[in-house]
């Protein structure tokens, strides 16, 4: 199919054309008061074709009708058709590469395991978490996932690239609630290309110390102090200095390390990684959305930046290789643009423990609010927070209605030990990370 897409777009005047063909089959199951209350299965199948005409314009179209004698000649036309009132760009290139290859990544049928196997594991999940601790008030949802995804690219530079992988995942939400204080939320999950492999208990546990360990939450002083972040928080702000670190934003002027390539941008021990094939990453994959193959980019090392994220457009505009960064975040129905695949904090060698010992006094960070208003340009920031107090190095009282603030320089430039508990969310990951300081508004 996809050798036919090439054959019709070469017959327009076109420079180079890819097309992809995806099929991805989910399931999602929800539980809650041992009933279930969503079960659905989808299977989203379809083709997107990326045409490039002759003077540099981009046409795309997708289609999920891959049936009938001239549904591939009409997508292909359709492309051609939205590429007419685009400007031309001498940048919109195929990456240069031409592989051929095949890999089936999936290390389980996860469809062999029964869809009454999965309900049961949650309400196991939820029963768990109920009878871990009596201040549990009640369990908002348990869930489990699974998608099963397969994927062809192939262009006209002689490149065709087939990849299939599938992965599950569980996550439970539940509130506490004790007398004469407020009610506290807390979540946790897991993500495992098995499903013998995620962890109920773990899971079960985490949700329920998260949710009890913030009851009678107070604000702490006013002052610059010492703040260890938890993994999860600390992966959030990667998140944020990952999209500074993408070309296009740099390109646009969307970037505050716009023109600091080579310079030093944040402490010594900071080593940021981006790689597509990363064993433990979420988003592990053989090659990125343009068909580049796999590639582990230094971002940060030593605390100079190295890279920053690249597709074929970018880097052809840059004078530049590209990092293997071009992602479809609508799969078949997107274009590629640049994205983290497998994006994290090389971890050190204490772990979280060692690393709120070295604190003294400060801030324990476990949640925080209002990340998306970070400014990519000032890197100014002022952020909601909750977590416990660190008292002579020990975890004391729990924390909320807090603000931290500063600036994405300042901390970067601050961090003073870096953990080794690194845990993925999402494409992002990170460990648990000292601040040596900053300024912490409460009471």
């Amino acid at each position: 199919m996809l050798e036919q897409v090439l054959d019709l777009a070469k017959k327009k005047p076109v420079a180079g054309a890819d097309a992809v063909l995806a099929d991805d089959v989910s399931l999602s199951i929800q539980v809650a008061d041992k009933k279930v209350e969503a079960l659905e299965m989808a299977e989203d199948i379809g083709l997107g074709v990326r045409l490039i005409t002759d003077d540099g314009r981009v046409g795309f179209s997708y289609t999920t009708a891959l049936d009938g004698d001239d549904a591939l000649g009409r997508v292909v036309e359709m492309a051609w058709q939205n590429a007419q009132p685009i400007a031309p760009d001498e940048h919109n290139v195929l990456p240069g590469e031409q592989a051929v290859s095949q890999h089936d990544w999936a290390k389980e049928d996860l469809a062999a395991t029964s869809t009454e196997k999965k309900v049961e594991f949650c309400k196991q999940l939820e029963q768990k978490v109920l009878s871990g601790d009596a201040r549990i008030s009640m369990v908002e949802r348990a869930s489990y996932g699974e998608s099963r995804s397969r994927i062809a690219i192939a262009n006209t530079r002689g490149l065709f690239r087939t990849f299939s992988t599938a992965y599950c995942s569980c996550s439970v939400e539940a509130v506490a609630a004790q007398e004469g204080v407020d009610s506290e939320f807390g979540s946790e999950f897991d993500v495992s290309q098995q499903f013998g492999g995620l962890r109920l208990d773990w899971v079960a546990e985490r949700c329920v110390q998260r949710a009890v360990g913030a009851l009678g939450g107070k604000p702490c002083a006013t002052r610059p102090m010492p703040v260890v972040l938890d993994n999860r928080v600390a992966a959030s702000f990667l998140r944020v200095i990952g999209g500074i670190l993408m070309a296009d934003r740099v390109i646009k002027g969307k970037s505050m390390f716009a023109g600091e390539m080579g310079k030093r941008i944040a402490a010594e021990n900071l080593v940021v990684i981006d790689q597509n094939d990363l064993d433990e990453g979420i988003n592990r994959a053989p090659f990125d959305g343009e068909g580049t193959s796999a590639k582990k980019t230094r971002l940060v090392e030593g605390g100079v930046l190295r890279s920053f994220l690249h597709n074929a457009y970018t880097a052809h505009r840059m004078g530049t290789q590209t990092t293997g960064n071009a992602g479809r975040h609508g799969g078949f129905k997107s274009v590629p643009e640049i994205v983290a695949t497998n994006c994290y904090i090389e971890p050190g060698e204490p772990d979280q423990d060692g690393l709120i010992d070295k604190a003294g006094n400060g801030l324990f960070v476990t949640d925080v609010m209002g990340m998306h208003t970070i400014d990519a340009i000032s890197g100014d920031f002022s952020i909601g927070a909750s977590g416990r107090a660190i008292e002579e190095g020990r975890l004391a009282a729990p924390v909320r209605g807090v603000t931290v603030a500063g600036n994405i320089r300042e901390f970067l430039n601050d961090i003073a030990l870096i953990g080794s508990d690194l845990r993925f969310f999402g494409p992002y990951g990170a460990p648990s990370l000292l601040i040596s300081e900053m300024p912490v508004a409460g009471a």
